[in-house]
């Protein structure tokens, strides 16, 4: 669980900086398309852990799915707006939920994912 931890923090820091570039209109696609297998191993774990009663995590696969293919049309339309949005107030929302969680639990400490 410790791994799936810190990679999920890490990710948090990349998805956040690539919003903090999207929105001083910089370059992000490579940042991006370099951290997508990372975002997968997020995901990945995250529907582990949703398929684990003891964690209680309440949020909706599909609406995990659906930030996901926001994301897929966002960068296949190059619409910076809508990816920037979906960045922050889907899948970080999503990275947030998580977090708050793990951390009210304790279950980070507690289980080895």
């Amino acid at each position: 669980m410790d791994e799936f931890w810190n990679d999920l923090l890490l990710q948090m820091k990349a998805v956040e900086s690539i919003g903090d570039k999207i929105e001083r209109g910089e370059a992000y696609l490579e940042e991006l398309n370099g951290s997508l297998p990372a975002l997968n191993k997020i995901i990945n774990g995250l529907f582990e852990l949703l398929q684990t009663p003891e964690f209680g995590l309440e949020i909706s696969t599909d609406f995990i799915l659906q930030v996901l293919n926001d994301i897929l049309y966002g960068i296949e339309n190059e619409d910076a707006v809508f990816l920037l949005d979906v960045l922050r107030y889907g899948l970080l929302s999503v990275f947030y939920y998580i977090i708050s969680e793990l951390q009210s639990g304790g279950i980070h400490e507690q289980t080895s994912l």
